[in-house]
């Protein structure tokens, strides 16, 4: 299997984030503005989303039937309140590998973590000039492009979010020490960022990455209440070095635009996105580490059907597709298509069942997913 591949698969389960079903939190100290005590002006919140998953190789090959982790997470929040304009806010995520934490062999990667940090950072956030942050966080990509489309099971298999080297260093995903902006004007939402210089990551074949800045900007433009437009542009610099000493400096460019449409019930969206120099190559040498150009391609439909019963909120059926297409040596190409549907039971419970058809030049098999979630 390629390497791109490997990190496709990876980022289809761990970063799908169901966007819809991630919105849950829990008050747990609100402001109190009848108080006169320092205490007064903050508020904390706790989430989290636990999320057993089953995914079957329709070959009968390498399949998971006992089950694994499908991304589980808890997040925390807090917002302390300067005025009646501004407030310092705090953020932590924390992914945590729940078949690993109950020690249930077999069910998760060997030397894989218990725990990840997703998310961290702080910043000041006000209603009349924007918010502004600092630490590990989405960047400008996910922010505007990715996350419009990371609404179903196996996706992430063609957005730039997952198809780098490593999202917490590239900047496709959730960028460490990075100051990120984002402010409202009318109908547009300006969201920019800036990534400062990262610690080397070993790759696993006896190369380093380290990025020493980059930066991105993007746009969100809401033509009608219903449809908006969005495009990003992330440029990330960066070198590999050897075992030697001997480097190679990379311009990483990641650029997408994307169309969503909200009509009543339904959620219609398509992206692209524009790959130079930043998908890993199957050929992982120093002078042609990263895979040249490529680009890539996801759509999403699906119609939600209220149902505002006791023990059932809601259906929605969904198609999605996508495509990879990478040039030069590589010539690697991937297709999809996925149908499912989500059931909302309520109680912080719904689950998804998903079947993906693909067609690739590597010949990775059809799959099937179902994953349960608990939404707090």
């Amino acid at each position: 299997m390629s390497k791109f591949t490997t990190s496709m698969m990876i980022g289809g389960v761990v970063l799908s984030a169901l966007s819809a079903n991630a919105q849950a939190a829990i008050t747990v100290l609100d402001k109190n503005p009848q108080s006169n005590s320092l205490l007064a002006p903050l508020s904390l919140t706790v989430g989290g989303s636990i999320r057993p998953e089953w995914s079957f190789n329709n070959n009968g090959k390498g399949d998971a039937r006992k089950g694994h982790d499908g991304g589980s997470r808890f997040k925390f929040g807090a917002d302390y309140k300067l005025d009646d304009h501004t407030s310092f806010i705090g953020y932590y995520e924390l992914g945590v590998n729940m078949a690993h934490l109950l020690g249930m062999d077999g069910r998760y990667p060997e030397g894989s973590n218990i725990k990840n940090k997703r998310q961290l950072y702080a910043g000041v956030k006000d209603d009349r000039f924007g918010t502004l942050t600092y630490g590990q966080q989405y960047g400008v990509y996910y922010s505007v492009i990715g996350i419009k489309s990371d609404v179903w099971d196996n996706d992430g298999l063609a957005s730039g979010d997952s198809m780098g080297i490593n999202p917490s260093y590239d900047g496709g995903g959730r960028a460490k020490n990075s100051i990120k902006y984002t402010n409202d004007f009318g109908p547009v939402t300006l969201t920019a960022n800036y990534l400062l210089p990262q610690s080397e990551l070993p790759d696993g074949s006896g190369l380093n990455y380290r990025r020493t800045n980059g930066g991105g900007l993007g746009l969100d433009y809401k033509i009608t209440k219903d449809l908006t437009l969005s495009g990003a542009y992330s440029l990330t610099d960066a070198y590999m070095k050897d075992a030697g000493n001997n480097e190679k400096e990379y311009h990483q460019q990641l650029s997408g635009t994307a169309l969503t449409w909200t009509p009543n019930n339904w959620y219609l969206v398509t992206t692209a996105s524009y790959y130079k120099d930043f998908i890993p190559s199957q050929h992982t040498t120093l002078s042609r580490y990263f895979a040249g150009s490529g680009y890539g391609l996801e759509a999403f439909g699906g119609y939600t059907f209220n149902i505002d019963k006791h023990y059932l909120k809601s259906i929605q059926p969904y198609v999605a597709v996508d495509s990879l297409q990478l040039k030069g040596q590589d010539d690697y190409h991937a297709n999809h298509t996925y149908v499912g549907v989500g059931t909302t039971i309520g109680y912080g419970l719904s689950v998804y069942v998903e079947r993906t058809f693909t067609a690739s030049s590597d010949k990775q098999p059809d799959q099937t997913f179902v994953t349960v979630f608990y939404d707090f």
